[in-house]
């Protein structure tokens, strides 16, 4: 039986399928957000469906935890869009200075 496991120095410590990097987010992204189905993610990811459906178990389970974590990419998200735009239109007025 697969289990999740936790590594800080993979994919950020995320909860993932044991011997793959294939995190419970990632699941949940595809069959719930996009709704993908089920066997075709499973399938894509090369995982069984177990895998799959242990990870959404997973992410029920700790629902609170792993919205908050979403929370938490999607700030640091829009801070790297909004630091890139600044970056940019910075280097766009430095071109039409010259």
């Amino acid at each position: 039986m697969t289990t999740i496991v936790r590594n800080d120095d993979v994919r950020a410590g995320a909860p993932r399928i044991a011997g793959t990097r294939i995190t419970v987010l990632d699941c949940k992204r595809r069959v719930i957000d996009e709704q993908d189905d089920p066997h075709v993610v499973a399938g894509e990811y090369g995982i069984s469906m177990s895998d799959l459906f242990r990870a959404l178990a997973y992410y029920y389970d700790n629902r609170d935890e792993l919205a908050e974590r979403e929370r938490e990419f999607e700030h640091r998200r829009r801070e790297g869009e909004r630091r890139t735009r600044a970056f940019v239109t910075d280097e766009n007025r430095i071109e039409e200075a010259e």
